[in-house]
């Protein structure tokens, strides 16, 4: 870590955040002999240690939970189909990082512009970089998305988003509900209601697909596996198919489902949250009432790019505020580059398994992009000289 160095002149490539897409490019960008650097605004692998609650276990079995070019398996005193803990994940980051030992500076990107000569520049609230690329590793997981209905709930209703979570000892009413039933919304749901101690806890369901840990005795995840379930893009037809879904519903989530956590737990399910007032939270099947209640919104995350130049969001970003781009690759404008986005490229672009991969394609889309710049005798590219490279 090379904070309070000073400041680089232009580099090849800057990479802007430190967590699991960050450190897997800096590994692969090494390995191409690319000179570059993390920015990285509080920790490596911060979400990791900030937004888990205490009891989180990992929704992948730990023969997937593998970065590139490590060799050290993800909690090694478990089994490989095995699903790990939040100490497990703090291990197995630390190890990494100190393994890759990235250039990393810890400095918050303020904001990111195009010059005239087709480089980057970098603003951070301590200097300024130039760069010949950019790569965005933020991730899918930006800001805490919570409903607008939120703000319609009396002040007597204590609310707090997943990634503010931490125990049931925060939690201070004698009811609470849970909104949505993804990968969060269940785990947390079952530890509060097993905690036995609440009068009441509601789910209400978000449509999430859960599946179940095996099918006929084998792994469902090995199963996945061996349909080649992990390598569908998002530009096949099937891609073509459930990307938008997936957008739409969210990421399959691990047991329990709703429906065990009532079968097992008494874990009641008014439906789909529409509308809150003071009087109730308006499920699709009844209402939740507000009266000594505490609202968890598991509804997940929405990625942000406040960062960027407007100019250049209005160019690479869709309506929706998704980056527009072929496999990690922004669509027309050379030097730019995103990993860690949901379904990059694969339907497991976004989690440990299936970042290496992105992060390894665009790695060597930057490394030919900057030997074409080396041998042209520029530290940067124009358009023109952008069309040297085969995306």
């Amino acid at each position: 870590m090379s904070e309070g160095q000073p400041a680089l002149k232009t580099l090849p490539a800057i990479i802007i955040g430190g967590g699991q897409a960050g450190v897997s490019l800096s590994y692969c960008l090494k390995m191409h002999h690319v000179d570059h650097l993390i920015l990285e605004r509080d920790r490596p692998f911060a979400d990791w240690h900030h937004r888990r609650w205490e009891s989180f276990a990992m929704n992948t079995p730990n023969w997937m939970n593998v970065l590139p070019g490590e060799q050290q398996s993800f909690a090694p005193k478990a089994t490989r189909n095995a699903y790990g803990t939040l100490s497990d994940a703090y291990t197995y980051f630390d190890k990494y990082f100190r393994a890759v030992n990235p250039p990393l500076r810890l400095e918050e990107v303020e904001h990111v512009g195009i010059n005239r000569d087709g480089s980057w520049e970098v603003a951070t609230n301590a200097q300024t970089y130039q760069a010949e690329n950019v790569i965005v590793c933020t991730g899918h997981a930006g800001r805490p998305l919570i409903p607008e209905m939120a703000k319609q709930l009396p002040s007597s209703v204590q609310q707090l988003h997943s990634s503010e979570y931490k125990s049931p000892d925060e939690i201070t009413k004698g009811n609470v509900l849970i909104v949505g039933s993804g990968a969060s919304g269940v785990q947390i749901c079952e530890e509060l209601a097993a905690s036995g101690h609440f009068v009441n806890v509601w789910i209400a369901g978000s449509g999430n697909f859960t599946f179940p840990w095996n099918v006929l005795g084998i792994s469902t995840y090995k199963l996945l596996r061996w349909l080649g379930a992990f390598k569908l893009t998002r530009e096949s037809w099937m891609g073509r198919i459930m990307f938008p879904k997936l957008l739409r519903k969210g990421d399959a989530a691990t047991p329990p489902s709703p429906r065990q956590l009532a079968r097992s737990y008494g874990v009641r399910r008014p439906g789909r949250a529409l509308a809150a007032d003071n009087a109730a939270v308006h499920c699709r099947g009844g209402d939740v009432p507000t009266d000594d209640l505490t609202v968890v919104w598991c509804t997940g995350f929405r990625a942000t790019y406040d960062f960027l130049d407007v100019y250049l969001q209005e160019g690479i970003l869709d309506h929706e505020g998704r980056p527009i781009h072929r496999r990690g690759v922004a669509v027309g404008q050379p030097g730019l580059y995103f990993v860690g986005l949901r379904f990059q490229h694969t339907f497991v672009s976004q989690d440990i398994y299936g970042v290496g991969q992105d992060a390894a394609y665009v790695a060597e889309h930057i490394a030919r992009r900057h030997a074409v710049a080396t041998k042209s005798g520029v530290n940067s590219f124009s358009r023109r000289t952008e069309t040297r490279i085969k995306q």
